[in-house]
C-alpha cells in the first residue's frame, strides 16, 4: 500500500501516456513535444503568464492513432488539481457556438473538433474527430489517477439557480471579466486573493456572483471596508463571512441579490468540501496485479 500511495503521487506526464499505449489499442504517431514554464509562451502566446500563475508544471503534446481514427493530444499538468481545474475553467466558454458538456473526466466539453477535459491535475486537449478524440479522451482518463478537487473558494459557490458550466477559478487580474464592471487592481491579488466566479439565473435573469477568498479575516474586512467607503448603498449586495468576501454584480434588484448572497456560507461549505476519487477501475486493478506480481517475484523461494 505504501509503494502504490507513492506511485499515485508520483504519477508523471509520461506514465500517463505509457498506460495509454500499455492498456489501450491506441499508438504514437510521432514523437513527443515537451513545453516547460520557461518555453510555454512559444505555445500559448499571451496565456503563458496565467497559466504559469496556476502553476504549470509542463506539456506534453503528440498525435494518436487508433481505430476511430487520428487525434492530437495536448497534456497539461498542473502543481495539483485547483491548477488543473482553474486553466481548465480559462479555456470553457459555455456562450461559445457549438459548446457541448460531455460526461469525460471530471468535467468536459467540446466545441467544434475541439474537446477538452480535466481530471487530478490535469488538463487534456484534443483535436479531430469526436469519434477519435472521444475514444482517446476515454483512454487517457482511464490512465489518471488521483483525486479531483476544486479550489476552496469554489466550493462555496452556491449551487441554486447555479448556471452550469458558468464557473471559474481566477488568480490574476487579467481573468477578471468585463461584464462584471470591477476594476481588478482593487480586488487584491497582491494580497495573494483566490476569486470564483459564476453567472445565476435569477427571475429570468443572468446575475454575477463574486467570491474573493483572502489568507485571513482582516485582510477580508480591510477590502470589504475599502468596498463600503467606495459605495456605501451597496451593502445589500455584500456578505462576507470570516475570510470570505461575497459580490452580487449585474443586478439592482436586492431580493435577487439576497437569494444569491443567503446561499454563501462558510462554515458549512468547508465542512462539506470532501474531496472526490477519479480512479478508473480498469486501472486500479491492473496497478493492484501488477504491484502482486511485484511481490511474488521479490519473494523468497524456499526449498523442501
Amino acid at each position: 500500500m505504501l509503494t502504490l500511495t507513492a506511485a499515485l503521487q508520483g504519477q508523471s506526464r509520461e506514465s500517463v501516456l505509457r498506460a495509454v499505449q500499455q492498456t489501450s489499442k491506441w499508438s504514437p504517431a510521432d514523437k513527443p513535444v515537451q513545453y516547460d514554464r520557461n518555453s510555454i509562451e512559444s505555445l500559448d502566446g499571451k496565456r503563458a503568464a496565467a497559466i504559469n500563475r496556476y502553476g504549470l508544471t509542463g506539456v506534453t503534446i503528440q498525435s494518436w492513432t487508433g481505430a476511430e481514427g487520428n487525434a492530437r493530444l495536448t497534456l497539461y499538468e498542473m502543481f495539483d488539481p485547483s491548477a488543473a481545474y482553474g486553466l481548465f475553467t480559462l479555456d470553457r466558454d459555455i456562450d461559445q457556438p457549438g459548446f457541448a458538456a460531455i460526461p469525460v473526466g471530471t468535467e468536459g466539453f467540446r466545441i467544434g473538433s475541439r474537446t477538452e477535459f480535466w481530471q487530478s491535475s490535469y488538463v487534456v486537449k484534443l483535436e479531430g474527430n469526436s469519434a477519435a478524440a472521444d475514444a482517446l479522451a476515454r483512454s487517457v482518463s482511464e490512465g489518471i489517477f488521483g483525486q479531483s478537487r476544486k479550489p476552496p473558494v469554489s466550493m462555496h459557490l452556491p449551487p441554486a439557480n447555479l448556471i452550469q458550466g458558468s464557473d471559474k477559478y481566477i488568480v490574476e487580474p487579467s481573468g477578471v471579466a468585463r461584464e462584471l464592471n470591477i476594476d481588478p487592481q482593487e480586488l487584491g491579488f497582491d494580497d495573494s486573493v483566490e476569486m470564483a466566479t459564476a453567472n445565476y439565473r435569477i427571475g429570468g435573469k443572468t446575475v454575477h456572483l463574486v467570491l474573493l477568498m483572502y489568507p485571513t479575516q482582516q485582510l477580508a474586512k480591510k477590502y470589504e471596508d475599502q468596498w463600503t467607503a467606495k459605495s456605501p448603498d451597496d451593502g445589500a449586495f455584500r456578505k462576507r463571512v470570516s475570510a470570505l468576501l461575497a459580490m452580487v454584480r449585474g443586478s439592482r434588484d436586492e431580493s435577487s441579490a439576497k437569494s444569491i448572497l443567503d446561499g454563501v456560507n462558510y462554515e458549512t461549505q468547508v465542512i462539506s468540501a470532501q474531496p472526490r476519487m477519479d480512479l478508473s477501475l480498469r486501472t486500479v486493478i491492473l496497478t493492484i496485479f501488477n504491484f502482486i506480481g511485484i511481490a511474488f517475484l521479490n519473494a523468497p523461494v524456499r526449498g523442501r
